[in-house]
Parts: C-alpha cells; sequence; structure tokens
C-alpha cells in the first residue's frame, strides 16, 4: 500500500518541477447544484493534466543511470504527455506507445517535447502489451500509467493540496481510469481526514472499477469506450484495486449524455474547457445533488485536453460515440 509518507515524500521529490494547481471555488456551480463547489484545476498547468505529477515522481526516483538509458510507457493521452514532459525537463529520452484513439493534438505534443511516439492499439491495454515488449527488449524502465506505487504516490499530492487548502471538506470526487488518481488521493484524504467522502466516477461504459470492487477481484471489460476517453481501460490495477477497496466509500457511473452535458456546463458557468474525464466529476456530482446539497465538495477536474473534434461533437449536440 502507498502510504502518507510515500506521498509526502513524492511532493518532496518534485518540488521545483510540478507546479501546484489552485482549488478554486465556484458560485455558479454551488448555485447549479446546491452544494459548496470548489474546482481542483489540473489543466492549470503545462501538460493540462494531473499524470506529470506520478511521471515526474518516478523519473526522480531512478537511479541516474537508468535514466540516461531512457523510459518507455504506454498511454491514451494525458500520461503520454506527463512522461513527455517530466522526460524533457529532467533530460530522460521517453518512447510512449499511444493507442489510436490518442487526440492527434496530444501524440503532437508529445513530439513537440522530444518522446518518441509510436501509435499501436485500441485502448490502454493494447498499447501497454507493446510498451512492455519494448522495455524488456532494451532494459528500459517502463512507466505504468496508473498501477506503480511511485505513479500512485505522485498522483496522491491532489489529495494533499485539497487537505490544505480546504482542511474542512466534506467530498471529494475523483475520476476513475486505472484508478492511480483514486488510489492515491484516497490514501491521502483519508490519512488526513477520514470522515471526508472519497466518491469515484467512472463511465456507464468503461466502469472497470465499479465492476471489479463489486466483485472483489479485477474484473476485464470486453469493450470499454467513452466519451471520457481518458477514463477507459479494460482493467484496473491490482494495487490500485486494493487501495480503493480500502479508500473509496462509494463509485458513481455517469451516462455519455452525462458526460457531454457536463462539458458544456463547465464551458458555460466556470469558463473552463475540460476534457470528458475531469467532466465526469462534474456529471457525478449532479447526480448526488441531494446527497451533496449543503456540504464542500471539491471536484478533481482532470485535464483539459479534449480534441477539437470531439469538442465540435459536443457542442453539435453528438452524443453517442
Amino acid at each position: 500500500m502507498v502510504t502518507i509518507a510515500d506521498i509526502y515524500k513524492a511532493r518532496r521529490r518534485m518540488a521545483g518541477l510540478v507546479q501546484r494547481t489552485p482549488l478554486e471555488h465556484s458560485p455558479a456551480l454551488s448555485d447549479l447544484t446546491g452544494a459548496e463547489v470548489y474546482l481542483k484545476l489540473e489543466m492549470m498547468r503545462e501538460t493540462r493534466a494531473f499524470k506529470v505529477r506520478g511521471a515526474t515522481n518516478f523519473l526522480m526516483a531512478l537511479p541516474q543511470a537508468d535514466r540516461s538509458r531512457g523510459v518507455v510507457a504506454a498511454s491514451g493521452g494525458s500520461h503520454a504527455a506527463g512522461v513527455a514532459a517530466a522526460g524533457r525537463r529532467l533530460g530522460v529520452p521517453a518512447t510512449i506507445v499511444m493507442t489510436e484513439r490518442s487526440p492527434r493534438n496530444l501524440q503532437d505534443i508529445c513530439r513537440g517535447y522530444g518522446a518518441e511516439v509510436i501509435v499501436q492499439g485500441r485502448v490502454y491495454d493494447d498499447a501497454s502489451r507493446l510498451a512492455e515488449q519494448i522495455s524488456e527488449e532494451t532494459g528500459r524502465p517502463l512507466i505504468h500509467s496508473y498501477d506503480d506505487p511511485l505513479i500512485i504516490a505522485g498522483q496522491g499530492t491532489i489529495g494533499l493540496e485539497i487537505m490544505e487548502d480546504l482542511p474542512d471538506v466534506d467530498v471529494v470526487i475523483l475520476p476513475v481510469g486505472g484508478g492511480g488518481l483514486l488510489a492515491g488521493a484516497g490514501s491521502a484524504l483519508k490519512s488526513l481526514r477520514p470522515q471526508t467522502r472519497v466518491i469515484g466516477v467512472e463511465p456507464e461504459r468503461a466502469a472497470a472499477m465499479t465492476a471489479s470492487l463489486q466483485a472483489g477481484t479485477i474484473v476485464e471489460l470486453t469493450d470499454p469506450h467513452s466519451l471520457a476517453d481518458k477514463l477507459v481501460v479494460k482493467a484496473v490495477g491490482k494495487l490500485n484495486l486494493a487501495m480503493a477497496q480500502r479508500y473509496t466509500d462509494q463509485m458513481v457511473t455517469v451516462s455519455e449524455d452525462e458526460i457531454a452535458r457536463s462539458i458544456i456546463t463547465l464551458v458555460d458557468k466556470a469558463s473552463l474547457l475540460a476534457e470528458g474525464a475531469a467532466a465526469a466529476a462534474l456529471a457525478a456530482l449532479l447526480s448526488l445533488r441531494h446527497e451533496c446539497e449543503g456540504k464542500r465538495v471539491a471536484l478533481v477536474l482532470t485535464g483539459g485536453n479534449i480534441a477539437p473534434e470531439v469538442l465540435a461533437r459536443v457542442l453539435a449536440g453528438e452524443r453517442d460515440r
């Protein structure tokens, strides 16, 4: 298990390399939902997403000899940008396998950071198999997107920041893909304030964590897909599931319509361009508005990396993918 001590250690490693993001109160969303809503704005950074936290912690923990050889990663999007950006800042060569569904603009961003980008596979798990093969053949360390203690500890620093900025937070809603954010931030939040409710949210069509928690073991989905593409995995990580079992109070699933409407609501009510994964947090709050009424609720808006063509479809009302 990743502990609060591991998360504090990650923050010390990342000091001066990864910027702190604001926790912003939203009067408009508070009026809309009946809760006191605070937005953890992870799109307010260079990579426009939170994944650079875990990637930086992983690279900083590597011996210098491993760093000089370079690293390998697989990603559907934001993890790729995080590894590429952290690699450039620390002088670590990066080879990244991205999925066929990953936004073309994110592929170009990674190349702009100097990473080698290979496109293969429909979902993260497909790209991960090739990344593992490259790692085995070259001896270069593999940076898993979510099922790694260093990645989890890095993402957990979000929980530290929320607790420091809003010590009496009642509810924190976290988007869930492979489960690294839920595991890390959940650990931090529950260690510092056990009475805070930790709620995970997944798309109905890609609810791997929900299924796994219900079954008590990892459940592999056959065809996960969603507008919230950053949350699409076939299966969650083993460590992530074990930590979610300990630190998660509730899981919520949201529809494609709810995600799309929340993307538009965040533009309209908060002037924020949010990816589908981030909008899922607001969608969850809207579905839980009666339970959360009058409470202090923090939504982790994971990033703003939404492809222009996807945004255009959402705005045009083309919901189904």
